[in-house]
């Protein structure tokens, strides 16, 4: 990796989407210190141990402790739903790359100083073994750090068996999270009762918080004797298994006991949820009347240290079970009456909602259900999951490819899927597979006679034959579908069938055409307040006006589309846009500027998985051989190329929208920038400095209006004011001034 790009990296602090616990970090500083050397010296940790020993925890807080060594940032993954790895990795940081999950994570990574953290891994140890020795393999500065219930046996990994809490700890423990029911608690009083409590449990750290938070009820003797006669009782049948999981599966039947019915009723409902469940979920799913206030009785599990709470980026709050509570849970709601009727209801909570990579495991849980209980067999939902940019496309298509086998149901939905099998396909480079698919629905679509279906599938299996050099047989297609919808209301279908004919007319060499076709696409999508359609027309009308020499067009149009890409984090759109402006600056000679871009193109193309226009890519290497041939000078030229190289993302956007290159040789951060305030917190500080509401910021981020307001308090925060004109005021001191406003944005669709 290029110095400058690292040094950069570390003036600020590292990315990371780390666990926020709402609760403190208590001992094992000598477990740390000695973690924080062994993580320095070997690339694959794993720490062990039994469920309730704190390994999450530990990692969290080792990770955090290491994060200067990873300018790349922290990545956490959580994996106790999953059934592979590399799949829920993309899934849950959200890459877009296309191919192979494995590949894409492996591309996102290879030039990263990072830590991947793989949390719970003990049910897919082989998978995780697998995906670990690759990525170390083809990552050579990545390092991953896993936590298991035993060691997943890759060469090089260097285990860390959990042990229990030592004695001063395990008080100290027990002390913090007593005070969270009884403010004025101390240990010292009852120190030899304390001791005797958090012995019985093995000085276990979750134990011991489920122990302590019952003293809203009962005084240290009386939760000492409790436990003794519990664990007693169910000591007594079979030990088979090892003793201290039989201490926690007793310290977590004792805990259970203890609640209240309400609290018992939604404690074994929540199991139904995978990868854990909001506010939202759990009143829909688990609640039976409104009346019934889950939110006190979520928040009294919270205290008992039943369900654990995180607080994320957007200032919310997302719940989940700990996974030796989940199967304690599940094992109650089998053995209750509900199981049926709460898997249903978890299936109609997810089913016609849109794709959230945080409910990934929530959606396959849903699916999983869906295809021996819906007459669709779960189909309908499997296209939802599949038409994301950030599931398990390849995990997806296999699935809908094993639905239309197994299921017989409406002839409309399994043409449809066959058509989102065919994409699939083509996203992943099966050009093979992509084509027998792709003619297979629209045979079927035929087959319907619905002509929206069938355009649809026309649509598909034109892009299939145009990628496959096909172009005559493309062009067929895309006019057949353009007829087929001429009397359509389905403009939305239309305008994407016709950018498609448009590009297919660049590829024709008939320009002209191509403006007259995507010209009114640029205008629907305008007309109806949509961004992401608007910037994809747009990129592709740009091409169009390059070939015909409207140079300031076409640069006009790629840098509309590339501000909105930006916004919505549109990967693939970003990569075609800098390779556009790339081109623009070719045709103006600006032979510098032009191999940043392309360098900056590349760069991202790459780590991202993602593949540029073959139409454009031998042109854009030409004008890069001919700009460091202006230039002669060799080295000037090399400069520039490696200076695109080492932007950050970031800094690659802002140049491409128009920041000039500094004499220093680096974007870098604009001394306006200064401060304690994030790139995005910046934005949002300025917006506030112009008068805008958090609904308006919202809306000119296109982001939700609860995601807005938490930037702001965050703002306050950091900046120790208590105002939002405190906040202007901070910002226009610090050279933040805002734009003017001359109309408010489009709401987004997305």
């Amino acid at each position: 990796m290029n110095p400058a790009v690292r040094h950069r990296r570390q003036v600020a602090a590292p990315p990371n989407n780390l666990p926020r616990f709402l609760t403190s970090f208590v001992g094992r500083e000598a477990e740390l210190r000695s973690l924080r050397t062994l993580l320095g010296a070997s690339r694959l940790v794993t720490i062990t141990g039994t469920g309730g020993a704190g390994k999450s925890r530990l990692a969290v807080e080792l990770a955090k402790s290491a994060a200067d060594a990873f300018p790349d940032g922290i990545w956490w993954i959580e994996l106790a739903a999953a059934n592979d790895v590399a799949g829920w990795i993309v899934t849950t940081l959200e890459l877009p790359g296309r191919g192979p999950a494995q590949a894409v994570v492996a591309s996102w990574l290879a030039t990263k100083r990072a830590l991947l953290v793989l949390d719970n891994c003990e049910h897919i140890v082989v998978a995780s073994a697998a995906t670990c020795q690759a990525l170390l393999e083809q990552c050579p500065e990545l390092a991953i750090l896993v936590t298991s219930r035993e060691p997943i046996g890759v060469p090089g990994e260097a285990r860390w068996p959990m042990t229990s809490l030592r004695d001063p700890d395990a008080l100290q423990l027990f002390e913090a999270r007593a005070r969270l029911v009884r403010p004025d608690f101390s240990v010292a009083p009852q120190a030899r009762i304390v001791g005797d409590i958090c012995n019985r449990l093995d000085r276990l750290p979750l134990a011991i918080e489920m122990a302590a938070a019952r003293l809203d009820l009962m005084s240290e003797r009386e939760l000492l004797a409790n436990l003794n006669d519990r664990f007693q009782v169910l000591a007594s049948g079979a030990r088979t298994a090892p003793e201290r999981q039989q201490t926690m599966a007793a310290a977590i039947d004792w805990s259970h006991r203890l609640l209240t019915e309400q609290e018992t009723t939604l404690f074994r409902r929540l199991s139904v949820f995978q990868g854990g469940f909001t506010l939202e979920a759990a009143r829909a799913v688990c609640s039976d009347a409104a009346g019934v206030d889950t939110l006190a009785m979520l928040t009294g599990l919270v205290q008992k240290s039943m369900v654990v709470a995180d607080r994320l980026d957007d200032g919310s709050t997302r719940y989940r079970l700990l996974e030796s509570h989940h199967d304690f849970a599940r094992e109650k709601l089998a053995e209750s009456r509900e199981l049926d009727a709460m898997l249903r209801r978890h299936f109609d909570y997810f089913q016609p909602r849109g794709w959230e990579p945080s409910e990934a495991a929530n959606f396959w849980h849903a699916l999983d259900w869906a295809r021996d209980h819906t007459p669709d067999g779960g189909l309908g939902l499997a296209l939802a999951i599949a038409d994301s940019d950030f599931s398990d496309q390849a995990r997806a298509k296999k699935l809908i490819l094993d639905l239309l086998e197994t299921s017989h149901g409406d002839p409309a939905l399994r043409a449809s899927a066959m058509t989102m099998a065919a994409r699939l396909a083509w996203r992943q480079a099966d050009r093979a597979g992509a084509r027998t698919l792709a003619d297979t629905a629209v045979s079927m679509a035929r087959e319907v006679g619905d002509p929206g279906l069938v355009a649809r599938a026309l649509n598909g299996a034109g892009l299939v034959h145009e990628t496959a050099g096909e172009l005559a047989v493309a062009g067929r297609m895309y006019d057949e579908a353009l007829a087929l919808l001429s009397a359509s209301p389905d403009q939305q279908l239309l305008a994407d069938v016709r950018n498609a004919r448009g590009l297919l007319a660049i590829t024709q060499g008939d320009s002209a055409a191509a403006v007259e076709i995507l010209s009114p696409c640029v205008a629907y999508a305008r007309s109806q307040d949509d961004p992401p359609r608007l910037a994809r027309y747009l990129e592709s009308l740009a091409h169009a006006q390059l070939d015909l020499g409207q140079v300031d067009q076409a640069a006009a149009s790629w840098h509309e589309s590339l501000s909105v890409f930006r916004v919505v984090n549109d990967w693939f759109g970003i990569v075609w846009s800098l390779v556009g402006l790339a081109l623009v600056a070719a045709a103006r000679r600006q032979d510098d500027r032009t191999l940043r871009l392309a360098a900056a193109a590349q760069r991202l193309a790459g780590e991202y998985s993602l593949s540029t226009w073959p139409y454009r890519t031998g042109q854009l290497e030409e004008e890069c051989r001919q700009a460091r041939s202006r230039l002669g000078d060799r080295g000037r030229a090399e400069a520039a190329w490696s200076e695109g190289e080492a932007m950050s993302t970031a800094e690659a956007l802002d140049y491409a929208l128009g920041q000039d290159w500094p004499a220093g040789g680096s974007v870098g951060e604009p001394l306006s920038e200064a401060g304690p305030l994030s790139r995005r917190e910046r934005e949002v500080a300025t917006m506030v400095a112009s008068g805008m509401t958090n609904r308006e910021i919202a809306q000119r981020l296109f982001i939700a209006e609860r995601t807005a307001e938490g930037h702001v308090e965050r703002i306050r925060n950091k900046l120790g004011v208590r105002s939002r004109t405190e906040v202007a005021t901070w910002a226009i001191e610090h050279g933040l001034r805002p734009p003017p406003l001359d109309k408010r944005p489009p709401t987004s669709k997305v």
